[in-house]
């Protein structure tokens, strides 16, 4: 089976990039917030200086850190039958996600996010069959901020059954969020063996890590909850304006994050994130551009060097509304991060800086369109079709052939039907945003995933009870 696939660095370039990022962690070095993680980085051999909150990594560090992260994970689920291994043996897709706004679908207006939102989206990510992992997409903004994370956990968790992906902006609330996917699977050696979590946490760009996200992240590596690496530099801004220079930055704060990972708990399951950035230099707004598909082509070829699980975001576009200008951003954005073969690809849920079921619902078409492309097809006799294409001859037509019964199967169907123009007036004349609008409704009024069990339930809202006296 032929199977597209896109890559254009050569070994040398990527020596360059990987050499270029070790010169940096050794002589750069790295500001890092939290004097946990910085004692985790002297004790296994880096040169700290605490006054400063600085530390510079070896490259024997980066390279032991290597090859303790394993090259596999197990993404769990509430439901078993949503469990998945990242082996890059296929794409799964994730929700996007953590905003604090939500496109209304009734009104259309942008407006704060709720949890009674967070609901919603869970259980239409619930239903759609492409969506492997449910990223949190909105923001309890009713709730006080520190319990925000930890409701949002639990509210996904909640209406759905599938895989859910957080973070934690500290330590504790990291242990919290721990303590509720523990209960759910039945003990912390239990999430061990099936982490129905995960988390991203990101460094700031550039080269720095925060205390709480750090300390967060360092909990998550000893429950054996895998973490995905986030660093995000901006070209020209929180990273150098050159396309190498900016994957250097992006590379040396994942190597950074990705040693802390596996000193403070070897064999912890980290993923490369691969994102970055860059903005129109008139107004400073971030914005999709073919230079930051190229960086994050070159970017995937050297996790792919490292073996590392990787994910990468394929939500780029500036559309306000579910438009053409969001299908085809989308679509464009995706066959292209498809082609790199990443593990986890996240995104096709927003709409600028909101989030939007019906997004959700006509992404979820789109996917279908790019796995069916990322198959390629087969070259043998049968495909060729000679004998046949001699039968038929010229004139002639193929539609009675036993040949095309057995193979018209493998076509492509668009999940929303393609009707004749005088059949699309019957209907209504609806547009692509008014189907994927009476499609979630429809959702919602119809798809019940399993609740969570009532004992279980109740020792939940005690660890909630418990984490809004502690942090508010």
């Amino acid at each position: 089976m032929s199977k597209p696939s896109i890559n254009f660095l050569s070994q040398d370039e990527l020596d360059a990039i990987h050499n270029a990022s070790l010169e940096v962690l050794e002589r750069t070095g790295i500001k890092v917030m939290s004097e946990q993680a910085l004692d985790i980085l002297k004790e296994a051999g880096a040169k700290v200086d605490y006054g400063r909150n600085h530390a510079t990594i070896p490259a024997t560090l980066v390279e032991e850190a290597l090859r303790r992260a394993p090259k596999t994970i197990t993404c769990a689920a509430r439901n078993p039958k949503h469990d998945f291994v990242l082996n890059k043996q296929k794409p799964h897709f994730s929700t996007s996600g953590t905003s604090t706004f939500i496109i209304d679908g009734e009104t259309g207006e942008r407006r704060f996010s709720t949890s009674e939102d967070i609901a919603r989206c869970a259980v239409v990510a619930d239903y759609l069959d492409h969506v492997d992992v449910v990223l949190r997409m909105v923001t309890a903004t009713e709730v006080p901020e520190p319990m925000q994370g930890i409701v949002g956990i639990y509210t996904c968790l909640s209406n759905m059954g599938k895989h859910f992906q957080g973070g934690a902006l500290s330590g504790k609330e990291a242990q919290y969020a721990i303590e509720i996917a523990a209960t759910i699977v039945g003990g912390m050696e239990e999430l061990k063996r099936r982490p129905i979590i995960s988390a991203i946490e990101c460094p700031f760009s550039p080269l720095t890590y925060d205390k709480g996200i750090m300390e967060a992240s360092i909990e998550y590596a000893k429950a054996g909850v895998p973490v995905v690496i986030y660093t995000m530099p901006m070209v020209g801004a929180t990273g150098p304006a050159t396309l190498p220079g900016a994957m250097v930055m992006n590379n040396a704060e994942f190597l950074g994050g990705l040693v802390i990972q596996e000193f403070a708990s070897p064999g912890a399951p980290v993923v490369y994130a691969i994102d970055v950035s860059t903005m129109d230099f008139k107004t400073g707004i971030m914005c999709s551009s073919p230079e930051g598909q190229l960086m994050d082509i070159g970017l995937a070829q050297l996790a792919y060097r490292y073996g590392l699980p990787t994910l990468k975001d394929a939500s780029h576009g500036s559309s306000r509304t579910l438009d053409a200008q969001a299908g085809y951003s989308k679509a464009i954005s995706l066959i292209t991060c498809m082609l790199t073969a990443p593990d986890l690809i996240i995104g096709l849920v927003g709409l600028g800086d909101g989030a939007c079921p019906e997004a959700m619902v006509f992404g979820n078409d789109i996917m279908d369109y790019a796995l069916r492309f990322i198959q390629g097809f087969e070259v043998n006799d049968d495909a060729l079709a000679v004998d046949l294409i001699n039968k038929v001859g010229p004139g002639g037509n193929f539609l009675g052939e036993k040949h095309t019964l057995e193979h018209f199967r493998e076509r492509w169907i668009p999940r929303f039907t393609v009707d004749s123009f005088e059949a699309w007036q019957k209907k209504g004349s609806k547009s692509i945003a008014q189907v994927a609008k009476e499609k979630t409704e429809e959702i919602l009024a119809t798809h019940k995933p399993e609740p969570i069990p009532e004992n279980v339930d109740r020792e939940i809202s005690r660890i909630l009870k418990r984490a809004e006296a502690e942090l508010v």
